[in-house]
């Protein structure tokens, strides 16, 4: 055991502790919002010889996902919860909120590293699409396992 400060292992401290089970839905959510804006990079490049030209860089598309992971924790942290949709209707702590915010660059980060090697080699984006899909359920799964563990 880690801890409670760092992980959380009951409902009462998910979104006090660093880390808790929504972190691994960051983790997809970074992966996922990755993966629909690298269409704009995958789509051109895929395209004839001599006539493809990249619409967005994936630097730029990283970027964009943790400007949507940021977004959403504002949110989160404001509408939501004055709305009263908020998990146990509490905010997030600060360090909670950060590694939230971290997590979505992670997903990412996985995303466009994999991006990259694989299109160093290999020119269609069918296999990095397989394979962020099945990496995203595979990650829901250890969500929902992890939820299902600290819920009871």
């Amino acid at each position: 055991m880690i801890g409670n400060w760092f992980i959380a292992e009951i409902p009462g401290e998910v979104g006090q502790s660093y880390i808790d089970f929504f972190s691994i839905g960051h983790l997809c959510g970074g992966i996922a919002i990755f993966l629909f804006f690298s269409l704009l990079y995958t789509i051109p490049m895929s395209k004839e010889e001599g006539t493809s030209q990249v619409y967005l860089p994936l630097w730029a598309v990283w970027i964009i996902t943790v400007a949507i992971g940021i977004l959403w924790e504002l949110l989160e942290n404001t509408i939501l919860y004055d709305l009263g949709l908020k998990f146990e209707f509490r905010l997030d702590s600060l360090q909670n909120l950060v590694m939230d915010i971290i997590f979505v660059a992670v997903g990412a980060a996985s995303s466009w590293v994999f991006a990259h090697l694989l299109f160093r080699y290999h020119k269609s984006p069918w296999p990095y699409y397989v394979f962020g899909i099945i990496n995203v359920i595979l990650w829901l799964g250890v969500f929902v396992i992890w939820r299902y563990t600290t819920l009871g």
